[in-house]
Parts: structure tokens; sequence; C-alpha cells
């Protein structure tokens, strides 16, 4: 992964702006089962807050999932801000077997060195921006749990299988769930 690195020796003067795309492939995302499909478009700025830095940018990329439903390719639009602080790792918390972290460490990122990698920080707003289920379209009708035919390419030849009437209520609550999250 080629990587932007943000020194932050940098910042002891002012604050400092950045920005880039990075082609698809500069940011590694073959473990996380996406493909960047587009420019990853970003832009930053940096500043010091107290003993922290402070980081607050924007994202724009396209990427691609397989479909939750019928595992063909799914396309998805990320255009994200971020608002993110970091502190210098103290290697005395880590040392220890159990740290108990207040509410605002946890919102906080931890470095060693002089240098911020802005690949990292992006490939990790882009995966908490990415919809926990990808769909291809709205309406996608998914795989046959039979004979695992596209039913979105067209009908199979398997028998519909009868619910149990007791079913019809729980069947109910999924249409409505289905209708509002539409």
């Amino acid at each position: 992964m080629t990587q932007y690195f943000v020194d932050l020796k940098d910042l002891a003067r002012e604050k400092i702006s950045f920005e880039g795309s990075f082609e698809p492939g500069m940011v590694d995302f073959a473990s996380d089962n996406v493909r960047q499909v587009g420019l990853l478009d970003w832009s930053a700025s940096a500043d010091r807050a107290g003993g922290e830095i402070r980081i607050i940018g924007s994202l724009k990329v396209t990427l691609e999932q397989m479909c939750s439903r019928c595992l063909e390719p799914a396309r998805c639009e990320i255009s994200k801000p971020f608002d993110l602080f970091f502190r210098q790792r103290d290697q005395q918390m880590f040392d220890e077997d159990e740290v108990e972290l207040s509410e605002e460490e946890t919102r906080t990122g931890f470095f060693t060195g002089t240098r911020l990698a802005v690949g990292e920080i992006l490939h990790e707003q882009i995966l908490l921006a990415l919809p926990m289920k990808a769909l291809c379209r709205v309406d996608c009708k998914g795989l046959c749990p039979t004979c695992g035919t596209n039913l979105n390419s067209g009908d199979c030849k398997c028998p519909k299988e009868d619910f149990s009437p007791h079913m019809d209520t729980l069947l109910e609550l999924k249409r409505r769930l289905e209708q509002r999250s539409s």
C-alpha cells in the first residue's frame, strides 16, 4: 500500500492542510471483501488541540461489494466527513494487561513516532461508513434457497414452500419492515 504521511513536526508552528486522490489499489481493501472502483478523493487539515492532534476532513469514493442477497457486485458511493483526535501513545498505559479506558479515550486514536498514515485513517473511515447489508438494488430477489438460481435473472423450477399458518403474523411483520426500509 502506498502511503501518504502527515508529518506532525510541522504542526508545532501552524495548522496544516493536505489533500489527494488515491487510485484503486493504493488503499488495500482485499481482506475486507471490498473493491475500490473509482478514485478516492480526500482532503483534511490537522491542528494541535491541547495535547492531541485533531484531523478534520472528508472523503468520497465508489466501492463494490458482493450483494448480501444474490452475491452479484453491488456498488456503494461513500461521501463522508470525519473529525478525529489522536494522541501520542503512552507506552506505560499499553504495558499493563488490562486497562480501563475513559469515554474520551475510546474516541481517541493513538500513534507512535512523528507521522500519521493517511491511508490507514481513510481505510478505517470507509469501513465504518459501509452499509451493513450491501444490495445490488433495493428490490433484489436473492438466490433460490433450494437450487441457488439468481431470482433476479428469472424464476427457477423449484416447488414453492407452503408456510405454516402460524407464520402469517411473522410474514406480515417482515413485509412491513421491508416497506419501511425501502
